[in-house]
């Protein structure tokens, strides 16, 4: 399996996942609520209410679909299509070091503030061929390594700016700060220090990132399939389907 998503099967859907289960446990009684979710926590039960967000994810794994069909699974027309849709994508080399800087992950990244978003706006407008003004706030936005295009990065990439466009859940600044900084690893000091709303606004943000890991997962199974059948076709001189 691809190491990129290796990572996101170890980190993201499993121990983001369990310790974050972990820890509900000892939350005191609140609810919060935001435009899709309303979550009730008590001592002894979580109760998460999602019919809208579920109908909207439903929705985009089928938007998704057809889109990556249209633009024949290539990473290329997948970017130019969010080009087209008013996200800007820079590429820039060392960018993955660059964005180390304020613990930001090469590919899409969410709107920032303050001198996170002053020092990327800095970079892009010094090392881009398109450029960007210096700001401290920037909108949504790809920053990718001017390199080959890896498809399943730019797939699971994809799935989360589709996401953001559509209103999902777990794309505030504050959601996607706590899981970049916690996506190595997560102590019980970390989460105690932690509000229920962020609590819940990190989990929502994990949710979107194991979502766009499962459909690229899926859709790497389905395409490996496809694959293996037209092998098994040829070998055995053709066949009707």
């Amino acid at each position: 399996m691809n190491k990129f998503i290796q990572k996101i099967i170890n980190y993201i859907l499993q121990r983001r996942r369990d310790r974050l289960a972990q820890t509900l446990d000892r939350l005191k009684p609140r609810t919060y609520t935001h435009s899709t979710t309303k979550t009730h926590i008590n001592s002894s039960e979580t109760l998460t209410i999602t019919s809208e967000t579920q109908k909207q994810i439903e929705n985009i794994y089928a938007e998704i679909a057809n889109i990556v069909k249209a633009c024949e699974v290539n990473p290329q027309k997948l970017l130019d299509y969010v080009k087209v849709h008013g996200t800007p994508v820079y590429k820039i080399n060392g960018a993955a070091k660059i964005l180390e800087r304020i613990k930001e992950e090469e590919g899409f990244i969410t709107p920032l503030s303050g001198w996170k978003a002053f020092y990327l706006s800095l970079c892009v407008g010094l090392l881009a061929s398109k450029q960007l003004k210096f700001s401290f706030k920037t909108k949504e936005m790809f920053v990718i390594n001017d390199s080959e295009l890896n498809i399943y990065f730019v797939l699971h990439q994809f799935y989360l700016w589709f996401g953001f466009r559509k209103g999902l859940p777990g794309y505030d600044e504050n959601s996607r700060r706590l899981l970049k900084s916690h996506i190595d690893a997560m102590s019980d000091a970390d989460v105690n220090s932690m509000s229920v709303e962020e609590i819940i606004g990190l989990k929502e943000a994990i949710a979107r990132d194991r979502e766009a890991a499962e459909f690229v997962i899926q859709l790497a199974k389905e395409s490996s399939g496809a694959k293996k059948a037209m092998e098994k076709m040829q070998q055995d001189g053709g066949a009707s389907i």
